[in-house]
């Protein structure tokens, strides 16, 4: 099959939501922990540590992901027929716009909390982490959902 040149290939998406998953993850751990380390006070500790921690989650989505998407493909005859195509763009459009909805959830919580929380550096940070690391999922899962189209 040839590429889809307006990037509908399902496959080809959950590739490029792994690399900038990853990229993202990756860069989240290694700012995060050098926040961390560099003890500027409570709040950039808690929020270097909460967006390491949340990097190092979205590295294990990345590999789950990746190992579930393998195998749904093997398990199809031709995961390129066009009913196969249809079914899994339909499935990754589901689970992107579901999450969507998710890291508005984290982005309004992370923000209640960081404001209840103002008088507190340590949680006040740890809420700001939530803040950003839902607000770059948000605007992720929704490009990718975008751009997944309708097949």
């Amino acid at each position: 099959m040839a590429a889809d040149p307006r990037g509908r290939d399902p496959w080809a998406r959950q590739d490029a939501l792994a690399r900038s998953t990853t990229a993202w993850g990756a860069a989240s751990v290694v700012a995060g922990l050098g926040l961390a380390a560099a003890r500027r006070g409570p709040f950039a500790t808690a929020f270097g540590t909460q967006n390491a921690g949340w990097g190092a989650v979205d590295l294990v989505i990345v590999v789950v992901a990746g190992r579930l998407k393998r195998r749904r493909m093997a398990r199809l005859p031709d995961p390129y027929a066009d009913d196969a195509l249809a079914a899994e763009s339909r499935t990754l459009r589901r689970v992107l716009w579901a999450n969507v909805v998710l890291d508005a959830g984290y982005v309004a919580g992370g923000a209640a909390l960081w404001r209840w929380r103002r008088d507190r550096p340590g949680a006040a940070g740890a809420s700001a982490g939530i803040v950003v690391q839902g607000a770059f999922l948000l605007l992720h899962d929704a490009h990718h959902a975008y751009w997944s189209g309708r097949r």
